[in-house]
């Protein structure tokens, strides 16, 4: 009996500890994304917007948010539509072109975002436990494939840390100065979270870090709210079916399909 007490006991001691463990598995995190403009990219979504001052304004600035669902290290980046002034989904008074269905357009060069690279539904998956991205991509037409590559988490190489402090969205957090490519970016990560992420891959500061503020010359991610939870989302892995290829092919499939859509666009 005394035996059969100790476990009971030991049982009892054990799950106030654990269950805190286990929730900080899955849960969500919300960033606040601004972006600025490149006008002459962004003429590319005026249809039929006239020229001179019947044309649409095109926004300085666009804002968005973005939701990672994490779960048993598996998540996805849920990108919203960007916000473009007067009503949400329209400026100047003109509807913007619905891009929920189209290729998205990759990053500049240098800023290779983790929630970037997305395929249809605007969603980013992530192999949290092998810090790996997943880029997903479906072509068009009635043939339509899906693929997906794999892309391993890089930690920053040009980082300057600081002993300064913070806490955001409850987390403490650390500053660094990450300079990628043409930009240099103020980061402030916390090592709290079981796990690494970045909205920008090549961000990362530590191995073991979740970047919670990145802000950069171009745009700039602002976690507001981190919330360890259990998600109703159970769809955090890459659609059945999908092919794996390499990175080199995927890039070369991407631009057969925009230079398809392209081809189908009514000319300005």
């Amino acid at each position: 009996m005394k035996g059969i007490s100790r476990i009971i006991m030991s049982t009892a001691l054990a799950l106030p500890f654990s269950q805190p463990l286990l929730a900080q598995q899955s849960g969500t995190i919300v960033y606040e994304v601004t972006a600025k403009t490149d006008p002459e990219r962004m003429r590319g979504f005026q249809r039929g917007g006239g020229d001179g001052d019947d044309a649409p304004q095109i926004p300085d600035v666009i804002t968005f948010k973005q939701t990672l669902t994490f779960n048993n290290g598996h998540a996805k980046l849920a990108t919203e539509r960007p916000d473009f002034g007067n009503g949400g989904s329209r400026w100047g008074g003109r509807a913007r072109r619905d891009t929920s269905n189209a290729p998205a357009q990759g990053p500049g060069p240098g800023q290779r975002r983790m929630g970037g690279m997305m395929g249809r539904g605007n969603t980013q998956y992530f192999d949290l436990a092998n810090k790996k991205v997943i880029h997903v991509f479906s072509t068009f037409g009635e043939d339509r494939k899906t693929y997906y590559s794999e892309e391993d988490f890089i930690v920053a190489a040009d980082t300057k840390t600081s002993e300064k402090t913070k806490k955001i969205a409850g987390y403490t957090c650390k500053k660094a100065t990450v300079k990628l490519k043409d930009d240099t970016y103020t980061v402030w990560y916390t090592t709290e979270l079981p796990f690494s992420f970045s909205p920008i891959n090549g961000l990362l500061p530590e191995a073991n870090a979740v970047v919670l503020v990145a802000e950069g010359g171009k745009r700039a991610f602002n976690a507001s709210s981190v919330n360890l939870q259990a998600v109703t989302d159970t769809d955090l892995s890459i659609p059945a079916g999908a092919e794996k290829i390499s990175q080199e092919q995927m890039r070369d499939i991407r631009q057969q399909e925009m230079e398809k859509l392209r081809k189908r666009q009514p000319q300005m």
